[in-house]
């Protein structure tokens, strides 16, 4: 398994004694480089570099070609320049899956993108920064103390969107995407990259949008194919799988990317026309795989992957196991996926694009006229082009200065179709991130979340993304020589909701003993009665919410795992669990 961890000792502590250093031997952690106090231990095949004042840790290209940049990239070598030009200088002229570390600062700059995460905590004799968590971490680097956060919980119960995005563990923390973390008295946090910086620059035109995505996504799927590795790659039948797949034969890498596909025998869920269309057009072998009934029993929930996250991402069981499989039998390295797509390409209806046709936020010229662009946008939204304008004028007049978020991705005031978009990435960066048996075998790569194409999609208008009132309109354009008709013109997906809710009916009795007598219940944060009678099969039948449930019990299994780890987790001391600090309905 992969990883990282930086550890910046307590100076009066001295080196780490032999005992520890060795139980990190024991582990496959060693130690890649140390200056003073702090030290860097990876294991498996993570990458370090070396630049002035520090070292990049994980995977990095060149920003035009894709290519791997060199151990010593140029541009970031000279003693003088200050760490702001230092990080200004990386993320603009360089991207990836990485963390930058600048020891004698003791600071750490975090990739825009988010792939390689970075946790934070305080063990007894260090502060730390980690791409895990891992259950094997010799007892002297864990954290000092670690807890149930209920707080975040609790917001995770009362907005499903908020999920992924906190921690739920208190005494550990993230650093969040694009910015750089010093670690002084008080921890200050200085963002570097901004997605709003890019929203507000749109390209000139409508073609200038079309080329930049082009262009990006070549370049992010180049730099994945850049190794030998063999890769594993699914046509689910969708556009954005189909974007990615036909990118890779574009750039030459068919021959070691072997195609998957995953469908269930009824007529609204069966997209296997739709994916053999990908596979005849671009001319790949397709391995199809028919997913079985599923029964979630009390072994498969014990055995249910969990992370820093509470995730739902191992919660169909075929599919995580089944892609891990794959990839052991293939010997593949890397998992590509087209998740992301609907966010950066613009999938769902906005009434807050008249912005973009009148007022400050207008972007002009396009390649269609004014009124034909408010009447797609109107049709679209299945409303009239009167409402558009409306929420435009209510817009300029309200003349926001900045966002209303804490987050400080939106703080800054954009257009209002361009704030949705980047609140989607911030829920995407950790929804797609959870822990999964495929992610334990292979690196998961979501090509449609790297910073070329998250630059790309955020300048470009939303009205070039939805060209002519249509979801993801640019990118079919973009690539729709790449692709069948029957997928570039299609407007509907597969619908999975029938099969899970079978599943979901043929557990029922598993599922009510584990939430109505789980944690989650035993901390009044469920409404039990509410609970209780969702889950009459019945009422599942015809008003199930699948997703949402699922949702519950990964959060469930969250806690359960945590709590059963805090004794071996907190470093010298006993378990804790901390009182609630919030009650909510779910």
């Amino acid at each position: 398994m992969n990883g990282f961890l930086l550890e910046g000792r307590f100076g009066f502590l001295g080196k780490r004694p032999d005992d520890d250093i060795q139980a990190m031997d024991d582990q496959g952690w060693h130690k890649a480089r140390s200056i003073d106090a702090t030290t860097l231990w990876v294991r498996g095949d993570m990458t370090v570099r070396d630049l002035a004042w520090g070292w990049i840790v994980g995977e990095l290209f060149e920003r035009g070609s894709g290519r791997p940049a060199p151990a010593a990239p140029t541009g970031l070598q000279p003693p003088d320049i200050s760490i702001d030009m230092l990080c200004e200088r990386l993320v603009r002229d360089f991207w990836g899956r990485y963390v930058a570390i600048f020891p004698s600062d003791r600071a750490v700059l975090r990739d825009p993108s988010g792939h390689l995460d970075s946790l934070v905590w305080s063990s007894p004799t260090a502060w730390i920064v980690a791409s895990d968590l891992p259950d094997d971490l010799p007892t002297s680097f864990l954290p000092r103390e670690l807890e149930i956060d209920w707080a975040a919980i609790t917001m995770m119960l009362r907005d499903e969107n908020a999920m992924g995005s906190g921690m739920g563990l208190r005494g550990l923390e993230q650093i969040r995407p694009g910015s750089l973390r010093s670690f002084t008295n008080a921890p200050v946090d200085r963002i570097v990259w901004d997605p709003s910086t890019f929203a507000a620059n749109p390209y000139p035109s409508y073609e200038a949008s079309r080329r930049a995505v082009i262009e990006a996504v070549e370049e992010s799927l180049t730099a994945e194919t850049s190794s030998d590795d063999a890769l594993l790659a699914e046509i689910s039948g969708g556009l954005d799988s189909a974007i990615v797949t036909s990118t890779l034969v574009k750039i030459g890498a068919s021959k070691r990317t072997h195609f998957v596909h995953y469908h269930v025998d009824e007529p609204a869920a069966d997209e296997r026309r739709f994916a053999r269309a990908v596979a005849h057009h671009i001319d790949v072998r397709l391995l199809e795989v028919v997913k079985p009934e599923l029964l979630i029993d009390d072994q498969s929930l014990q055995d249910m992957p969990v992370g820093v996250r509470a995730s739902n991402n191992a919660m169909d069981r075929h599919y995580d196991q089944s892609q891990a499989d794959l990839v052991r039998r293939f010997g593949a390295r890397r998992i590509l996926t087209g998740q992301g797509g609907d966010m950066v390409f613009y999938q769902s209806p906005s009434e807050k694009m008249g912005a973009e046709l009148w007022g400050r936020w207008a972007r002009r010229p396009r390649a269609d006229p004014v009124w034909r662009q408010l009447e797609d946008a109107a049709r679209w939204n299945r409303g009239s082009t009167w409402s558009l304008l409306g929420e435009a004028v209510r817009d300029a007049i309200s003349r926001r200065d900045r966002g209303q978020s804490d987050h400080p991705w939106l703080a800054r005031s954009i257009a209002p179709t361009k704030q949705r978009q980047v609140s989607s990435l911030i829920h995407s960066q950790a929804l797609f991130n959870g822990a999964s048996r495929r992610g334990r075998e292979a690196q998961l790569v979501h090509p449609l979340l790297h910073q070329p194409v998250l630059e790309a999609t955020l300048s470009a208008p939303v009205i070039d993304l939805a060209r002519g009132g249509r979801g993801r309109s640019l990118a079919r354009d973009a690539f729709g020589d790449r692709i069948p008709e029957i997928v570039r013109h299609r407007r509907s997906k597969g619908d999975l909701t029938a099969y899970y809710g079978r599943m979901v009916l043929r557990s029922l009795p598993t599922l009510r003993t584990y939430l109505l007598e789980g944690r989650l219940a035993a901390e009044g944060m469920l409404d039990l009665k509410g609970l209780d009678e969702g889950l009459d099969p019945d009422r599942m039948i015809h008003a199930g919410k699948y997703p949402r449930l699922f949702q519950i019990i990964g959060i469930e299994a969250f806690v359960r795992h945590w709590e059963g780890r805090f004794a071996s987790v907190v470093a010298g001391g006993e378990a804790r669990r901390s009182a609630s600090q919030g009650r909510t309905s779910a």
